[in-house]
């Protein structure tokens, strides 16, 4: 390659070496990761670190070595995408599946396994997560729990089952106690739990699923959280086409907040949850035709008119759907078992450790009570799943700084996601009176208003939200989106509006 060509892709994709593109390409086509101008950066560091672990000291020997399976592939696979997870993640979701999902398939057929599978499962944390679940329920019939990951290394952590305390942020004493042993700095998982999942590595980009070789047919609820969020539209269509054909007629597929939304891209059922969208098989009994989109009322769930009876949620728990104030992707975990070394909130909360972001942010507040700092705080203690308690402080925020536009953002994602759909839509006007242009508002309010039923409405909420971001680069970082660009933002709002233009009103 020339001078001048290796200094235009430089120039144009912010690599420091066009050998880093070759790896990113590679990477692109056997993987489907895209790597946009933002997350370049990022992406070479990890390349970089996997050089070292290689004992690889020339990119194009790294460009070269990953063209074949084998070790050098996956030791760039595991650094490039973010395996950090966490037990209990998303606990909105989880109440769905224990009070409602779970209950519905125990009282169906009896004869065979209850079959899950989560995709993209990291070290684990996931899988794990649904067989304690399962036993916490009682659950007396076979179960058969599969997870999958394309990085071979987090597959043998998973095998291990060694955690650290971080993994395990947010969970009681008690549950820890009952299945983990402490064995110094990190928790054992118990052999009872470990022993009910099975793990293999699978590309979700390839084509070998779903097939009974690689078990993963007939699933009656398939996980696949957090994952999407690295692939453009096309490959996410070509994935969640397969994940939904892996479906048994009467499975679900359940992904993150943040994972683009199913409707009006692939054929398929969605039901709005208190715990976000989850998705069904266009063709199940019953349900004849893919459907556009799924109003949900402030009283709980919803499913198309036509569908065909699925129960009330028994016990309305408080999470949320769309994008909110969780951070994605949350970094890895920091080092050591102390989580010290931050000198300020800002950074503990760059970190994701919100434990101690939450603290020092308390510390910052009493010398200085600034408006960013009741930002962090706020979210810090939504990201440990305390959404009451962060309600309770965005309240206290508000009376000291009724002017701050992203305070009366927060303030209506937690009120939706406890249910307060009209309180979260007057938030959301507050906020849009004092900043017009603020896309996270925009957003929040057409969920809230897609979930009151007022389809119209929330179409132009969309709208407006695509009209902002339409003056932006795309690899602009968007005011109170924690981090995620211009461009995911734009995908988000066009999947919303597209279903609610799809399913007419």
């Amino acid at each position: 390659m020339s001078a001048s060509s290796r200094k235009t892709v430089k120039s144009a994709g912010g690599w420091t070496d066009p050998a880093f593109a070759r790896v990113a390409e590679v990477v692109r086509l056997v993987a489907g990761l895209e790597f946009p101008v933002n997350r370049q950066p990022s992406a070479e560091a990890g390349m970089r670190r996997a050089m070292s672990a290689l004992r690889i000291t020339d990119p194009y020997a790294l460009a070269r070595a990953i063209g074949t399976r084998g070790e050098a592939r996956d030791a760039v696979l595991a650094e490039l995408t973010i395996g950090e997870s966490y037990f209990f993640r998303e606990a909105g979701q989880l109440d769905v599946l224990r009070t409602t999902v779970l209950p519905t398939l125990e009282a169906r057929d009896t004869s065979r396994p209850l079959r899950l599978w989560s995709a993209g499962c990291a070290s684990g944390e996931e899988p794990y997560t649904l067989a304690i679940l399962l036993r916490e329920l009682g659950w007396v019939r076979p179960v058969r729990i599969l997870g999958t990951d394309v990085a071979t290394p987090r597959l043998d952590a998973a095998r291990r089952a060694r955690y650290t305390r971080w993994a395990l942020r947010g969970v009681s004493d008690q549950r820890i106690n009952r299945w983990f042993s402490r064995r110094g700095s990190h928790f054992q998982l118990s052999d009872e739990i470990r022993s009910t999942v099975e793990f293999a590595q699978l590309n979700l980009v390839a084509d070998d699923y779903p097939s009974a070789a690689t078990d993963t047919h007939e699933q009656d609820i398939v996980l696949c959280r957090n994952v999407l969020i690295y692939f453009d539209m096309p490959v996410v269509a070509q994935i969640t086409t397969r994940l939904l054909a892996a479906l048994a007629p009467e499975g679900w597929l359940i992904c993150g907040a943040s994972d683009p939304m199913l409707v009006g891209l692939v054929p398929c059922e969605g039901v709005m949850t208190p715990g976000g969208m989850a998705y069904r098989r266009a063709d199940r009994p019953g349900r004849a035709v893919p459907v556009a989109t799924v109003p949900v009322t402030p009283e709980g769930w919803a499913t198309p008119s036509t569908s065909a009876g699925t129960p009330p949620l028994r016990h309305p728990v408080a999470a949320t759907a769309g994008p909110t104030l969780l951070a994605l992707p949350i970094p890895p975990e920091p080092p050591g078992d102390g989580y010290d070394g931050f000198q300020s909130d800002a950074d503990a909360y760059a970190a994701a450790d919100y434990v101690l972001a939450e603290r020092l942010g308390r510390e910052t507040l009493q010398r200085e009570p600034a408006a960013p700092t009741w930002i962090r705080l706020v979210r810090s203690i939504a990201n440990q799943g305390r959404l009451r308690d962060a309600e309770s402080e965005c309240a206290r925020a508000l009376d000291a700084h009724r002017l701050v536009a992203e305070l009366h953002y927060l303030h209506a994602t937690l009120l939706g996601a406890g249910g307060q759909v009209a309180e979260a839509t007057r938030a959301c006007r507050r906020a849009l009176y004092l900043d017009r242009t603020f896309v996270m508002a925009h957003l929040q309010l057409g969920d809230t208003l897609a979930r009151m039923g007022d389809r119209e409405s929330a179409r132009r909420a969309f709208a407006n939200a695509l009209e902002s971001l339409a003056a932006m680069p795309l690899e602009a970082v968007v005011d109170g989106a924690d981090g995620v660009p211009a461009a995911r933002l734009r995908d988000i709002a066009d999947q919303r509006l597209r279903g609610l233009t799809g399913g007419g009103a």
